[in-house]
């Protein structure tokens, strides 16, 4: 027998927590910025997206959905409703739904954002799961690090 419409449906099966090592889903690209997605539920969309310096993401609006943009390495700039906000390590901005935002990368230095998105249907297309990636050990005689491991190694990783 199913539920009619007036009557609550049955809570979903408790899962248990899964932990993720954020520094796995860093990865850069020249061409722009890249984003990752951690965890995606029917209410939440969560992304990890980095930006080399002087790259941006351009002005969108998402029409329902509220975004959460924390800072967990170097400095983001970011424009809502024509307002400047500048973030450094460890701070966030939540931007209301309908806002019209975008984020810019103006340092010398890699820009790494958690995004999250709820409800997530307007969360933009990110890749779901961690970078595969094989870090490169100098001591080897290989080319010097480049900003993913200079990043990794500076996050603690």
């Amino acid at each position: 027998m199913s539920a009619s419409p007036s009557e609550p449906s049955e809570p979903p099966e408790p899962r248990p927590p899964v932990a993720v090592d954020l520094r796995d889903y860093v990865t850069f690209d020249q061409a722009g910025a890249t984003g990752r997605r951690v965890y995606a539920t029917d209410v939440l969309a969560v992304d990890v997206v980095c930006l080399e310096p002087h790259q941006l993401i351009e002005a969108r609006t998402f029409a329902t959905a509220d975004a959460i943009y924390t800072v967990l390495g170097g400095t983001a700039w970011l424009v809502a409703d024509d307002a400047w906000v500048t973030l450094t390590a460890l701070q966030s901005v939540w931007i209301p739904a309908a806002t019209p935002h975008g984020v810019r990368n103006d340092a010398p230095d890699p820009l790494i954002l958690q995004v999250l998105i709820s409800p997530p249907d307007e969360a933009p297309e990110a890749v779901l799961g961690p970078a595969v990636s094989e870090p490169t050990d100098p001591d080897l005689g290989a080319e010097p690090p480049g900003a993913l491991t200079r990043l990794r190694r500076a996050l603690g990783g």
